[in-house]
């Protein structure tokens, strides 16, 4: 059911069941009488399409998701073109984190399979640019200050006797930005030493197996929960199981040590079975190992908030000598985009309500399509859970999300040509145009809505507290 009509059911009934309190309840209905006419003509002045050379937050998020798919379809020639254009017209953008990561990867394909274009993109690429632009917006990229060494440095390539080759530099970059929006420490940490790792095939590699040792030891050591050690572990190119070589003593046993760590560490992360279950706190950190008393030596991989959602993989009850008592402790798999990230724990932070296990994986599929930008897709999930008959957990985080999604359709909507100026002509009354800032942003209608069904949802105070537009229920 779409999210209008849900809001049209719960004023008529209100109305019909609680008559003294009409003009309360109408006001989860925004007046679109002079609002909407300055919505009508925002939307009228917006040209048919975008220009060629636009830089719009709609032509902005359209190059990098076009990007982003080129290389999950595995076409890294193209999308290191259009990857490297939108870092080269957007270098302070939002996904300039993702971006960097994926333009890396496409990096070592073109290496690999056309180093030479890389230079002659670039300089096509510094040309139109130049060209098409205002010299105030692209003083980086003015002729005299293009240069090719700067290209490579940014991009990881060494040259070396006519010869370029990849030092993971993009990757490091990321490890590097304490502001960086990419969770997977551990991917990027990959990328940035997988150009080390040789194959193994001939007595003379025997240096070379030293190196992928050390390599993988290094990973593991660093991040002992990720997924990735057991992807290079059983990759039989680094490490066969017949050496065409032999170890001496102290080489066979630094090996075997290694060997020993890593599979255990694997072994500590195989999952036991695969639960869903959703988050019932803020700020909880997930830890590359269980913490045990006096060890500070565990590392925080990310914080999940009681809007983010796991897959339960183990569980284990720990005994805690300060307190007397166990802990529970579970090993948690929270999906991005990417990849997962893996990681341990308290247990007392998650539940898995099998009531509501239709909403629940609604909600998942709406929250899934939010952080992967699918914006309009997610406000149809979103609704969904919105169009349930009762409040349950998961009502005032999908009108908030709504309501945030909601914003960034406003910052999207600047042609006419634009799936984002569909929406907001389809739904109105989600939006509001603040004629004397030139915003549109999204309306009070889900604080309203908030207001009225859950009065003391710590939401409702988050939207009124992000926005600058009035909020007023009486």
């Amino acid at each position: 059911m779409r999210f209008s009509r849900l809001i049209l059911i719960f004023v008529i009934m209100t109305l019909l069941s609680c008559s003294n309190k009409k003009d309360k309840v109408a006001n989860v209905i925004i007046d679109t009488g002079k609002e909407g006419n300055n919505l009508k003509k925002f939307l009228k002045t917006l040209p048919k399409k975008e220009a060629d050379d636009s830089q719009t937050p709609y032509a902005e998020i359209s190059m990098f998701l076009k990007g982003r798919d080129e290389v999950i379809k595995k076409d890294y020639a193209q999308g290191f073109e259009t990857l490297a254009r939108f870092l080269y017209t957007f270098p302070s953008s939002f996904h300039k984190s993702e971006a960097s990561y994926l333009l890396g990867k496409t990096v070592i394909y073109m290496l690999e399979s056309n180093p030479l274009y890389i230079k002659e993109f670039y300089q096509i690429l510094n040309e139109e640019t130049t060209t098409n632009s205002n010299t105030d917006n692209f003083e980086d990229s003015q002729p005299e200050k293009f240069s090719i060494d700067n290209v490579y440095k940014q991009l990881g390539i060494v040259e070396k006797d006519g010869n370029l080759s990849f030092n993971g530099e993009p990757f490091k970059r990321i490890l590097r930005d304490e502001d960086s929006r990419f969770l997977l420490n551990d991917f990027a940490y990959y990328y940035s030493i997988r150009h080390r790792f040789s194959d193994i095939k001939i007595e003379s590699d025997e240096e070379r197996f030293g190196t992928n040792v050390m390599l993988l030891e290094a990973l593991s050591d660093r991040y002992r929960t990720s997924v990735l050690q057991s992807i290079l572990y059983s990759n039989k190119s680094y490490f066969p199981d017949s050496l065409p070589f032999k170890l001496n003593r102290t080489e066979l046993a630094e090996y075997n040590s290694v060997k020993k760590n890593v599979l255990k560490r694997i072994k500590d992360i195989e999952p036991e079975y695969e639960k869903q279950a959703y988050v019932i706190g803020n700020g909880i950190i997930i830890r590359d190992r269980i913490v045990m008393p006096n060890a500070g030596k565990e590392k925080n991989l990310t914080k999940l908030q009681n809007y983010n959602f796991v897959t339960i993989l183990k569980s284990k009850d720990i005994y805690n000598r300060q307190t007397r008592e166990k802990d529970n402790w579970v090993l948690v798999e929270y999906d991005t985009f990417y990849g997962p990230l893996v990681g341990w724990a308290y247990g007392q932070y998650f539940t898995n309500d099998s009531n509501l296990a239709e909403v629940f994986d609604t909600y998942k599929n709406a929250m899934t399509a939010y952080d992967n930008y699918y914006y309009i897709e997610a406000s149809n999930l979103f609704s969904g859970v919105l169009s349930y008959a009762d409040t349950n957990y998961f009502t005032d985080k999908s009108a908030y999300f709504l309501w945030r999604l909601n914003n960034k359709v406003g910052d999207l909507v600047t042609s006419k040509d634009n799936p984002y100026y569909n929406y907001v002509e389809e739904y109105p009354k989600y939006f509001y145009y603040n004629t004397n800032t030139s915003i549109l942003h999204s309306s009070t209608l889900l604080y309203n809505y908030l207001t009225k069904i859950m009065p003391d949802s710590p939401y409702k105070f988050r939207i009124s507290g992000d926005s600058e537009t009035v909020y007023n229920t009486d």
